[in-house]
């Protein structure tokens, strides 16, 4: 069960993580090691999904480690999602400045380049789990399966 709803959410997650956009906040923010670690990782991930699906029904440790895998691709989901909202915060804060006086100051104008520390921790949190997980994922036995041409 764990593995069709990582299935499907991986492929967003790729999608996310190269786009244009993205790319560009990242580089703005000097994030792009990090998010290329990120692709690596989820590469890994998905190339062992097949031979999860068929130890899944079995293996209690399995289950478990995909129901990690899978919180935490939502995590990863809310990260990037933070990311590009905030960009649009800071590009919409730039466009603001033609507007009223009265209106400006409803408006947050604070905006940076730069991660708030929250994020930076954020970002260091679920690289961290995303390796704990690859390196529990040689413990369990999962392995590489190809997929048929």
């Amino acid at each position: 069960m764990a593995e069709l709803v990582l299935s499907g959410i991986i492929p967003v997650l790729f999608e996310k993580l190269v786009s244009e956009a993205l790319e560009n906040i990242a580089r703005n923010k000097g994030i792009e090691a990090e998010i290329e670690k990120l692709k690596e990782s989820l590469n890994q991930i998905q190339s062992v999904l097949t031979d999860v699906a068929e130890k899944e029904i079995t293996s209690q440790p399995v289950k478990r480690w995909l129901n990690e895998l899978q919180h935490l691709a939502y995590d990863i989901d809310d990260f990037l999602d933070g990311l590009a909202t905030e960009a649009m915060d800071c590009e919409f804060n730039r466009l603001s400045k033609t507007i009223t006086s009265k209106v400006r100051k409803l408006i947050p104008t604070f905006c940076t380049n730069f991660l708030p520390p929250r994020k930076h921790e954020e970002l260091d949190n679920i690289t961290t789990k995303l390796q704990n997980l690859l390196k529990e994922k040689s413990d369990l036995g999962l392995t590489v399966k190809e997929e048929p041409d």
